[in-house]
Formats: C-alpha cells, sequence, structure tokens
C-alpha cells in the first residue's frame, strides 16, 4: 500500500480527503495542526502528529520517519494563527526569515519548495477528488434571476481581482454592488457580515485565484456555506466550475434545494 502524507489544516476538508484517499488504496500519514485541525482525522488516517503552526521541521521529521515521499495539503490555516497560537521550531523560523511576503501563495509555495528540497512532493489537493468538482451550470433546481446573473458576472470579476491581489477569493453582491470582501475572517464571517449589510437576496460569488495552483488553498465550500448564506439572507451560492471543491457534494446541494438557495457554477 502506497503512503501518502497529508498535511491537515482546518474544516471538513482534511477528513473528507482522508476518507477518499483511504478508499483509493492510500496509507495516510498526517501531521496536524493544534487549535486547528479537527481531532477526528485521528480516526481516519494510519498515523497521526500533532504540532504547532510554524514547526516546519518537525512536520519533515515525521513524513522521513514514515518514509513519505508524496504528500497533500488540504485545509488552511487562519491567518490569524500568525499573531496568537504561533509556535514556529527552528526550521520555521528560518524560513519565515528567507521567505518574502506573507500571502497566501508565497508561504505556500515556499514550504512546498522546503519539502521538496527534502525529497517530499506536494501534489494537488483535488487528487482522489474528481468527483466533489462540478463542472459549468445550474446546479440546483432554483435558478438565478436575470439581476442575480448580472451580479454573478460582476462578482466573478471582482472576487478574482483581490484573488490577484492576495486579499480573499469570495465576495457578497447586491445590485452590482460589493457589500463584503472576504478577508482574514474567512467566507463564512464574510458570509454573515454581508447579511447584515445587504439583509436579503445577495449572491456570493467564490473564485480561484488567478493561475491557482492546484496543490493548494484551493476553494472549497461545504454544507454550512449553504446554511449560513441561508440564515443571512443569501439567494444565490456561485463557484468556479472545475477549479472549486464541494465537500460532501451531494449533502451540499441537498441542503441548497431545501434552503431555496440556487448554487451555480460559472466559468471564467
Amino acid at each position: 500500500m502506497k503512503k501518502l502524507g497529508l498535511i491537515a489544516g482546518n474544516g471538513k476538508f482534511p477528513v473528507i480527503f482522508a476518507r477518499e484517499a483511504k478508499a483509493a488504496g492510500y496509507a495516510l500519514v498526517a501531521v496536524a495542526h493544534r487549535g486547528e485541525t479537527s481531532e477526528e482525522i485521528g480516526d481516519v488516517v494510519d498515523d497521526v502528529t500533532w504540532i504547532y503552526v510554524g514547526q516546519l521541521g518537525k512536520l519533515i521529521r515525521t513524513f522521513h520517519r514514515a518514509g513519505v515521499t508524496e504528500a497533500v495539503m488540504a485545509g488552511g490555516i487562519r491567518k490569524v494563527k500568525l499573531f496568537g497560537n504561533f509556535r514556529p521550531d527552528l526550521r520555521g523560523a528560518r524560513f519565515l526569515a528567507r521567505v518574502k511576503g506573507r500571502d497566501d501563495d508565497a508561504l505556500l509555495r515556499g514550504v512546498a519548495d522546503e519539502l521538496a528540497e527534502e525529497g517530499i512532493k506536494i501534489v494537488d489537493s483535488t487528487f482522489c477528488l474528481s468527483q466533489m468538482i462540478p463542472g459549468a451550470g445550474v446546479l440546483t433546481k432554483r435558478i438565478p434571476s436575470a439581476a442575480h446573473w448580472e451580479d454573478i458576472r460582476y462578482g466573478f470579476r471582482i472576487a478574482k481581482e483581490i484573488g490577484r491581489l492576495g486579499i480573499g477569493q469570495t465576495v457578497v453582491v447586491k445590485n452590482r454592488v460589493v457589500v463584503a470582501v472576504e478577508a482574514v475572517e474567512g467566507t463564512d464571517d464574510m458570509i454573515q457580515r454581508g447579511g447584515r449589510l445587504a439583509k436579503s437576496g445577495y449572491v456570493v460569488v467564490k473564485v480561484s485565484k488567478p493561475e491557482q495552483d492546484l496543490r493548494f488553498d484551493v476553494p472549497a465550500v461545504g454544507i454550512e456555506t449553504i446554511k449560513n448564506l441561508h440564515d443571512a439572507g443569501g439567494a444565490v451560492l456561485a463557484v468556479e466550475a472545475g477549479k472549486t471543491i464541494f465537500l460532501e457534494k451531494q449533502m451540499l446541494l441537498q441542503e441548497a434545494e431545501a434552503c431555496g438557495v440556487s448554487v451555480v457554477a460559472i466559468e471564467e
């Protein structure tokens, strides 16, 4: 059985990825982050080592001892952790002193390069998940109105631009007005903030970054995203086709149908 490393961040993505990889016949060696990763990960993988955010040396040693030569990054690390529960080891501190930027791409590409130097290749996080990535089209029975389609197209362009700038990948739009932009708080908090401002009938657009590196930070949405959008008065969730992961896809779409939320996947 081939071994695969899993660098687990927050949310449901690491656990869902682990289940799919196990079903595909991989033995999983996970490195999980304290205060970020769900403890459920230990029930799914073959072995788990817990580290604090920034302990790059411990991560590398864990994979070396297990004989891991390929790994996947699944789930993010909240940027607020860089201001709080952040305990870099010597390797991590040296890395941060060298890396040129603090945006997600610079940090993640830098970590991937560090691992590559140690003989550990980071592979696409969409690995084993092709069935969870929607193609273009309306994915629910409810179809967006003409006004919503205008907001979707407008929001798509704006979301791409904030992604290019390294700010976030999601926006809330109503009547061609950008109501909220995702930053360090994450998608769900942004949706709630947008709902307080837009009140109802708004659109949420989530896209990949321009020239998205599929090894990490691929957009992902789950059931909680739909519930939060509905509870906050949203009407439509639009994502980028072929570049967004739907966690628990069937249940997500069932929840959208039950809530009366339109879900669409669009191409650039």
